[in-house]
């Protein structure tokens, strides 16, 4: 069995098309399918549906598929390892990122990283908490940046404390005038983020047993503000979220001082790459400036 073939047909899988696979092998098309063939042949069964909209993984296929992720990943660690040995610096590392540190941390990070190692690749893919949860224990990305609470069951290296605070219309006054308490979320309409804040938000709000009056919920982040702007509600985002917040808005904190804590979990924290580890201390690093 060829490792060659198994890199062709993951690539299949991840592009959802033989030829966009091509493309980014530098295959032609027909080198792919042939590949590909040839591992089902090996195997005995089909391992990808083909029709005109793409290709998708068969039952068959699904069941391989995470043993084959982990073949390509221990060859690929193995490669890296020995060029590093040999002062070479490169390897390729696939992170996921939810928004908020995707705009306001990790493209500084990532600047930094490729000015010290620009032979590796760093190939980020941008999601929601259960875009997240789904890539790790996949194997489609090394590592993510997620939360305490997101990575309950998963591994994870706690970076930094984010705060919930709540973001409100500029007129608007909390009753004891300098912080959200439970008794202003009752008489209050929410908006809620559906990306990655809606936990946060109604984590908060099942522990102080609260059930406000209206819900809206958003897609982005600038429709959320300018609904507050407008006066139509009030939101709890965190902390870091708040910072991209526009003019017209207030923030205040919460009573109780609720928080997310935003961290680092591996897809197997046992067979973490170099090239893993080297972002890992990047990020430490840049952390810890803050």
């Amino acid at each position: 069995m060829s490792l060659y073939s198994y890199k062709v047909f993951l690539e299949v899988v991840d592009s959802g098309s033989f030829i966009k696979a091509s493309e980014k092998l530098n295959l032609s098309p027909s080198a792919v399918s042939h590949a590909v063939k040839s591992l089902e042949n090996e195997f005995g069964f089909s391992l990808l549906n083909r029709n005109r909209a793409g290709a998708s993984v068969t039952s068959s296929g699904e069941r391989v598929l995470p043993y084959i992720r982990s073949l390509i990943k221990i060859q690929n660690n193995l490669e890296q390892e020995v060029n590093i040995i040999n002062n070479f610096d490169v390897g390729a590392v696939r992170i996921g990122l939810f928004s908020s540190v995707a705009s306001n941390w990790f493209i500084k990070i990532l600047h930094s990283f490729k000015q010290k190692y620009p032979g590796i690749d760093v190939i980020f893919q941008q999601g929601d908490y259960s875009d997240i949860l789904s890539w790790l224990r996949s194997g489609t990305v090394d590592m993510a940046f997620t939360t305490d609470e997101l990575a309950r069951n998963n591994n994870f290296m706690p970076l930094k404390k984010d705060p919930l605070i709540c973001v409100t219309s500029d007129d608007f006054v909390p009753l004891n005038f300098m912080s959200i308490t439970p008794e202003d979320l009752r008489n209050s309409s929410l908006i809620i983020n559906k990306e990655c804040e809606e936990y946060d938000a109604r984590k908060y709000l099942e522990a102080n047993d609260l059930h406000p009056d209206a819900y809206y919920e958003t897609v982005t982040h600038q429709t959320l503000f300018a609904m507050v702007r407008e006066g139509m509600g009030i939101c709890l985002i965190p902390e870091l979220v708040a910072s991209v917040a526009p003019q017209g808005v207030r923030k205040y904190p919460i009573s109780g001082n609720p928080s997310r804590t935003i961290g680092i979990s591996y897809s197997d924290s046992e067979t973490v790459s170099p090239a893993a580890r080297l972002l890992t201390d990047e990020i430490k690093e840049y952390i810890s400036t803050l």
